[in-house]
């Protein structure tokens, strides 16, 4: 009896051991190139541990068509991208939750040649501008729309902020929306000497009466574990915090990386993106107010309506 007894105790403790094995998990994480990507730098460079028994691997992509496919397929546990793109593409029913803010605006009007550069200054003129009903099309027609004009100004599209930055070259008393690290591009002495900038989060700020908007955020598969989720996110404020106060060190490692942009463009670049990190629960009024604002312009752009709780993660 008592051997029978041992070998059950002997069994139930081999279940145990069992059962508090961690399953071993390798999280894939994407990023698109730009001001979202240099939010995650200094974890990229870094690599700190997120436990034993996980691993990750990043993948830098350009544009948005590779998020808009890695949520839909579920291939990436982590995205970094625009939060009204994700908004939409939740409420198609891809699995994800929203995290965290990274990206806190990265939108300038720029021009040359003019002794002030201002709002008024905006009267009867034209607007070269990239994004159509995407972000920079939403936050300067809010920006503008609130604005009193006798002629209000008037927009012209063009394909993206590369092409907006080609014209400006070619023609620098032009006006055109630019997004960074593109404006520190043109900052450079080679490109087109003094430039006049407005400032679009600034604008925001004043008209909304808030922070500036949450233009890129951070969305996790709503199976990951929650404990593994919390631990990454902790290292990326780690990350946010050190690409503000160290931005020469984390210019330097984004040029390692071969983000394909010098560091004297770096070091303009981080602190006009405007990075700071917010969890999902403390960027919710704020990104209510943004939400708002694109309901008003095109709903679709969000899915229609403003997400519920099971949007954030967290709540």
């Amino acid at each position: 009896m008592k051997k029978l007894l041992s070998l059950m105790l002997v069994f139930l403790l081999g279940l145990t051991l069992i059962s508090c094995e961690k399953e071993d998990i390798n999280l894939k994480i994407m990023t698109p190139l730009g001001s979202p990507a240099l939010a995650q730098t200094y974890m990229e460079s870094t690599l700190p541990s997120l436990g034993e028994h996980v691993t990750y691997e990043i993948d830098v992509v350009v544009g948005t068509d590779p998020l808009v496919a890695a949520f839909g397929s579920g291939t990436h546990d982590i995205i970094y991208a625009p939060t009204n793109l994700g908004a939409k593409l939740i409420s198609t029913g891809v699995e994800y939750k929203f995290a965290a803010t990274v990206v806190w605006g990265n939108l300038y009007l720029v021009t040359t040649g003019l002794d002030t550069f201002t709002l008024d200054d905006l009267e009867g003129k034209e607007i070269v501008v990239f994004g159509k009903n995407a972000t920079p099309d939403i936050v300067l027609q809010s920006v503008i729309d609130s604005h009193t004009y006798t002629t209000p100004p008037t927009y012209r599209y063009v394909d993206s902020a590369n092409t907006a930055q080609g014209e400006l070259l070619q023609d620098p008393s032009i006006i055109i929306l630019i997004a960074e690290p593109l404006l520190s591009v043109l900052a450079l002495p080679t490109k087109i000497g003094e430039m006049n900038v407005i400032d679009l989060q600034t604008e925001w700020a004043t008209l909304t009466g808030n922070t500036s908007y949450p233009q890129a955020g951070i969305f996790v598969k709503s199976s990951l574990d929650e404990d593994v989720v919390n631990d990454y996110l902790a290292q990326i404020a780690l990350s946010v915090e050190e690409t503000t106060t160290n931005t020469a060190g984390v210019a330097q490692m984004a040029v390692d990386l071969e983000y394909g942009l010098p560091v004297s463009v770096l070091t303009g670049a981080i602190p006009r993106s405007n990075l700071m990190y917010k969890n999902a629960v403390d960027s919710r009024e704020a990104l209510e107010i943004y939400f708002n604002y694109i309901l008003e312009f095109n709903g679709a752009l969000i899915g229609g309506t403003l997400p519920g709780d099971d949007f954030y993660f967290g709540e």
